[in-house]
């Protein structure tokens, strides 16, 4: 290919406003374009695809001047408060099967090493030090299952950030690591059945096939301890690469479900199958669960009795309970019945009781029914706070829960099942005040008039004047709800009287059809609820454009790209982590190909007419003052890619006024979440939030308490 090189604002300059312009290195372009469907689509930066070449490597050497150049002063001071901020005192354990697990870090350079007691109030020992590993690479835990005996944990091990994981085993009483390792698994619980466990494992040779194409899955295979990967037994194997399906082992251990959804414009297709366990390499699936009805999804919890709990929105659009015969198709016996809140999840616990978690407008709670699905207990949290998680084993009478809120770290009880007594682990204490905090419910409408809700969280005595520094955050895709979370990095900025405005996008899981109203062709809705969201907060006196940062990362990374190219006058800064910008390409690595049902992609001529439309890669316009930029993405990234921000950022630096900065914080053996490693996220957080206290106006007026 022949190469063009241009010089982009190549001189510092005066405007005839006397501002100075934001100055770029140079940045080749190449004659790279695909024609699809009639149409030329110009990809003159697709040679940062080949993220780890020596010409990316040098790009990237120019952009981390950039990055040293534009960024915030504050940096190093905010560091050091966010890591006194971050000393709580706080007792986060998770029961499994006997024990409690914990993880804990005694340097900021290493990744968390997992510890281990029988009692709550008992000193936690350490079970296994991911470091030891591999002192080349940051090395850490992902997760962890362990064996029906209680006797071994299998632990899930990533390198570098890595999607990619490796399961490896470790006996607890002796603490040793077993010889088994299996490799090669991807986007895959694990499953303990008999003295082997359940994976999806993807038919590569290299973990490095993620970036240079799709991959596709082999097999759902079943790994006995002692033996080779190599003689592992092939559970199911999906007729081709575009498959999908998910699968689970029911707590009581007796069966193995499949289930597998596709999507067309009319119908959604859902197919629950199940094997009994102990697995037998001639038994055939058999199916229980077979619906076509548009938009519904099946979720197995486990057995009770005879019979299989599964929660649904199948008649029921806020969800319901089912019992269902696994022996006939289609045998739906409603157990426990639709609430007016929505039903989060499910679980049953203490062998024969059922907790339910429920999500309304401003408060989210759990019921606990009896073997009938009578109701005998609610758990109620306090307003503005969310379920976190609950933890324990199945016959246990012990249950851990799990609350936060946007300024609250985790609470952690104790409840016994069977007295239904609740006591807090430990009394969570944090180095700095909250207490003029709180966080309330707004209700807006989008473009389109459907009325969308928003967390706004602020200091009480905060002045409706329309002058109020705002981090607008948003995700909106995968049916994944925007509840109440802890940021430690957002505490310094509310108690300086900052507003944290969180809205329930479409294309989240927030309220029935709300995922369906925000992918694929109706993408277009979840930008409009986020532009929106900003529209209210200006006209209602919140804040401006000009005190207006937009933040979001993966989808939500999507989300504000979209919104800066759109609507660019609405925002002062820009921070996307992790974000997909090149809706064009998207789908031609990893498993793009899975995320179709979400945003479509340029194989039919109606995605491609949809995606071309927002894409923000090819939709930055020559001469736009775009708002302050920050993208945020990492080397191992094998999710979303990095060259999304790289291409996304070029492009930005060639045709954007120049009036504001467009910089890259790139990070080294980290994937898709960042770093692994303490200091490093410690690191990452600080420079974000010094480049929105820089470009917000706020570098003189944020307030640490120590």
């Amino acid at each position: 290919m022949k190469i063009l090189s241009i010089f982009i604002l190549c001189i510092s300059f005066y405007a005839s406003f006397g501002q100075k312009l934001c100055t770029y290195p140079l940045t080749e372009k190449e004659n790279a374009a695909d024609t699809l469907w009639g149409k030329i689509v110009e990809d003159p930066y697709r040679w940062l695809e080949v993220y780890n070449s020596e010409k990316t490597k040098e790009w990237l050497s120019k952009q981390e001047i950039l990055k040293d150049k534009y960024g915030g002063k504050l940096a190093s001071s905010i560091s050091e408060h966010i890591d006194n901020y971050s000393s709580i005192n706080l007792k986060s354990l998770s029961k499994a099967g006997k024990y409690y697990f914990s993880y804990k870090i005694y340097t900021g350079l290493e990744t968390p090493s997992l510890y281990y007691q029988l009692k709550p109030e008992d000193v936690a020992h350490l079970l296994f030090d991911p470091n030891t590993l591999d002192k080349s690479s940051v090395m850490s835990i992902d997760g962890y299952a362990i064996s029906e005996n209680e006797k071994t944990l299998a632990l899930i091990i990533a390198k570098n950030g890595s999607d990619w994981k490796t399961i490896r085993f470790i006996d607890i009483e002796s603490r040793q690591l077993l010889k088994d390792s299996v490799n090669f698994v991807k986007y895959s619980p694990v499953y303990w059945s008999g003295n082997g466990v359940f994976y999806i494992k993807y038919d590569v040779k290299d973990v490095s096939e993620s970036f240079t194409g799709l991959i596709k899955i082999k097999a759902l295979q079943y790994h006995a301890i002692g033996t080779s990967q190599d003689d592992d037994i092939a559970a199911y194997t999906p007729e081709n690469m575009k498959d999908d399906f998910s699968f689970e082992v029911t707590p009581g251990k007796r069966f193995l479900i499949l289930s597998s959804k596709k999507s067309t414009k009319d119908k959604t297709i859902n197919k629950l199958v199940y094997k009994t366990l102990p697995l037998k390499k001639e038994d055939e699936f058999k199916n229980f669960i077979f619906s076509e009805v548009k938009d519904t999804y099946f979720n197995v919890i486990g057995e009770l009795g005879d019979k299989l709990l599964v929660t649904s929105n199948l008649n029921a659009r806020n969800g319901i309970l089912y019992k269902c015969d696994p022996g006939k198709l289609n045998s739906f016996e409603k157990f426990i019945p639709q609430y007016k809140e929505r039903l989060k999840s499910a679980a049953i616990v203490n062998n024969n009781k059922i907790i339910v978690l429920y999500n309304g407008d401003k408060r989210s709670y759990a019921v606990i029914n009896d073997s009938t699905g009578t109701k005998m207990k609610s758990l109620t949290i306090p307003e503005g706070f969310s379920f976190k998680g609950l933890s324990y084993s199945p016959g246990d009478s012990i249950m851990l829960y799990y609350f936060a809120s946007f300024y609250n770290p985790a609470s952690v009880y104790k409840i016994n099942l069977n007295t239904f007594e609740q006591t807090p682990l430990i009394k969570t204490t944090v180095p700095f005040s909250f207490k003029d905090l709180t966080t309330e419910m707004v209700y807006y409408y989008s473009k389109d008039s459907t009325l969308i809700p928003m967390y706004l969280t602020h200091k009480k005595s905060l002045k409706i004047d329309g002058n109020n520094p705002t981090i607008l955050y948003g995700y909106g895709g995968f049916g994944v709800g925007m509840e109440p979370f802890y940021d430690v990095n957002n505490i310094a900025f509310l108690n300086s009287g900052g507003l944290l405005a969180v809205p329930q996008l479409r294309g989240g899981g927030d309220y029935p059809g709300w995922h369906e109203q925000g992918k694929r062709l109706k993408k277009q809705n979840t930008f409009d609820d986020f532009i929106a969201a900003a529209e209210y907060l200006i006209n209602s006196k919140y804040t401006n454009a000009d005190k207006i940062a937009a933040m979001g990362g993966s989808n939500g990374g999507l989300v504000v790209g979209v919104c800066m190219t759109q609507r660019p006058e609405l925002f002062r800064v820009i921070v996307s982590t992790a974000g997909v910008f090149d809706m064009i390409r998207y789908h031609l690595y990893n498993i793009g190909y899975k995320y179709k049902t979400e945003f479509g992609n340029v194989t039919d001529s109606v995605d491609f007419e949809n995606l071309l439309r927002y894409s923000p890669l090819q939709n930055i316009k020559k001469d736009v003052n775009y708002p302050a930029t920050l993208l945020v993405a990492s080397d191992n990234d094998d999710r979303v890619l990095p060259f999304h921000s790289f291409k996304f950022l070029s492009t930005l630096q060639e045709k954007g006024l120049g009036k504001n900065p467009y910089v890259l914080y790139y990070q080294g053996k980290a994937g898709h979440s960042g770093s692994k490693i303490y200091d490093e996220r410690l690191k990452m957080k600080s420079y974000i939030y010094a480049f929105i206290y820089k470009y917000l106006g706020m570098e003189n007026k944020i307030y640490f308490e120590d």
